[in-house]
């Protein structure tokens, strides 16, 4: 009985073991690795390929989004192992409709005509009457907000959002994320909003000559935000907020069907180093199902090799529409040469 007890005793202790080293090689990796992968850390961040979602901010599982495009929020995103949260910002007001937000009005036109542009002058009014939004009366103060053009189609405090980004920084510490900001918001604010919520020591301001630093060096310095703007730079106050078409070049955005998919120049510097391949159908009626067909490997990698081997640079930016349809993660792995 014994000898019994003692070989019981000797197997778990091996098990234990055992187990002890699988962990404590899964942690080891984690304290070396790079957004996931040890082989990214001494890569410079334009010699990288992430994974990107379009409108994050419009997300199915986020209450009050009409005509969502993700399926879940910006966190969960990251969770995910998204990397490049491509958002709108906008300032709106809280209403007398409780969570309801109205654009403000020195940028309501604009919305309205962006919207109308997108989904159609029907679809929108239809929106607004379902919301019985045509007619709030704003009730409180101005400040920013994620929304896609119209905030009455759906908004989210960029405030509350940003703390919470600063929160999965916080927790996890060799990650490095994107944002690139269609901002309607000024470079003043969004630079106040950003300060607010305790993120400044995590944005990195860019070198004069215009190199990136590697991943594993981002991570060493904690500046492991990018903050590319659309439409305004920080310029010399605010170095931080990079006009963002200065140093990224894209694709056109505006496809019907696969077919349709091209990879010509559309905006930014040409000599840009940075390259967005937008990835999605504009059709908001059918979101999640033109998601699971062009998010598909077989139609996703051979566009990705098609625009590398075009515009002669490897697709950082790789954004979709309905992310987790498809096999996006998977194919940005490959981009990267990861197993």
């Amino acid at each position: 009985m014994r000898r019994v007890l003692v070989l019981t005793l000797a197997l778990a202790l091996g098990l234990c073991l055992a187990l002890a080293g699988c962990s404590d090689d899964a942690a080891r990796k984690a304290d070396v690795a790079c957004n996931g992968h040890e082989e990214l850390c001494d890569r410079a961040y334009d010699e990288v390929a992430y994974p990107a979602t379009h409108n994050s901010m419009s997300a199915a599982a986020e209450p009050g989004w009409f005509f969502p495009e993700q399926p879940d929020g910006i966190i969960a995103q990251l969770d995910h192992g998204i990397r490049v949260l491509l958002i709108d910002t906008w300032y709106g007001q809280p209403t007398d409709r409780r969570g309801i937000v109205a654009t403000a009005d020195k940028s309501r036109a604009e919305a309205i005509e962006q919207a109308r542009q997108d989904f159609g002058r029907r679809a929108v009014d239809a929106a607004l009457r379902a919301r019985r939004a045509a007619g709030l009366a704003p009730t409180g103060e101005v400040r920013p907000y994620l929304c896609h053009a119209m905030c009455e189609l759906g908004s989210t405090s960029w405030a509350r959002s940003l703390r919470a980004t600063k929160d999965w920084l916080d927790a996890h510490p060799r990650e490095v994320v994107t944002l690139f900001v269609q901002d309607e918001v000024t470079p003043a604010d969004t630079a106040r909003v950003i300060e607010q919520a305790g993120l400044q020591p995590y944005v990195y301001t860019p070198e004069e000559d215009g190199t990136w630093p590697t991943l594993g060096e981002m991570v060493d310095d904690g500046t492991r935000l990018v903050v590319l703007m659309e439409n305004h730079g920080g310029g010399e106050l605010l170095p931080w907020l990079i006009p963002g078409f200065d140093v990224v070049q894209d694709t056109p955005y505006r496809f019907r069907s696969p077919a349709d998919f091209t990879c010509a120049e559309n905006r930014g510097d040409p000599d840009a180093s940075l390259f967005l391949v937008n990835h999605w159908i504009d059709d908001w009626r059918n979101v999640p199902q033109n998601s699971a067909i062009v998010n598909a490997r077989a139609v996703l990698l051979p566009r990705l090799r098609e625009c590398e081997e075009e515009r002669g640079q490897l697709p950082n930016f790789v954004a979709v529409d309905y992310y987790d349809r498809g096999d996006l993660l998977d194919v940005v792995d490959e981009l990267n040469g990861l197993d």
